[in-house]
């Protein structure tokens, strides 16, 4: 709810007054519940209800830095360990700014790893 003579951000009591925060203002009395919509209309607020009930969310973390691939290409690279032609290659920021980036390659087949600077 917004104080109806500042326009201060309050929150109402159960028996729908507010206090407003802006100590230069000091409104207290019963809030306006009815305010305009975003499609211009009245809306009447006095059946709102704000709880401070906190919900449980059940995720899962998922740490796939170990899997980070990039884009795959086709004979740019070979892989030092097998020859194969197909790898995935991305660029990171390993040092600092003004040097240049390094180029982390994977191979498709065998998964081994390296580095070109």
């Amino acid at each position: 709810m917004f104080c109806p003579e500042c326009g201060t951000l309050s929150f109402p009591d159960p028996k729908g007054n507010i206090a407003c925060t802006n100590y230069k203002c000091g409104y207290n009395g019963p809030a306006n519940i009815v305010i305009k919509g975003t499609d211009g209309k009245d809306v009447d607020l006095s059946k709102a209800k704000s709880s401070t009930e906190s919900k449980s969310r059940v995720y899962d973390v998922i740490k796939d830095s170990d899997k980070r691939h990039g884009v795959l290409t086709n004979g740019t690279y070979m892989c030092p360990k097998c020859d194969c032609i197909e790898v995935f290659s991305y660029l990171e920021q390993t040092r600092s700014s003004d040097e240049p980036e390094t180029r982390m390659l994977t191979c498709k087949d065998c998964g081994h790893g390296w580095r070109e600077y």
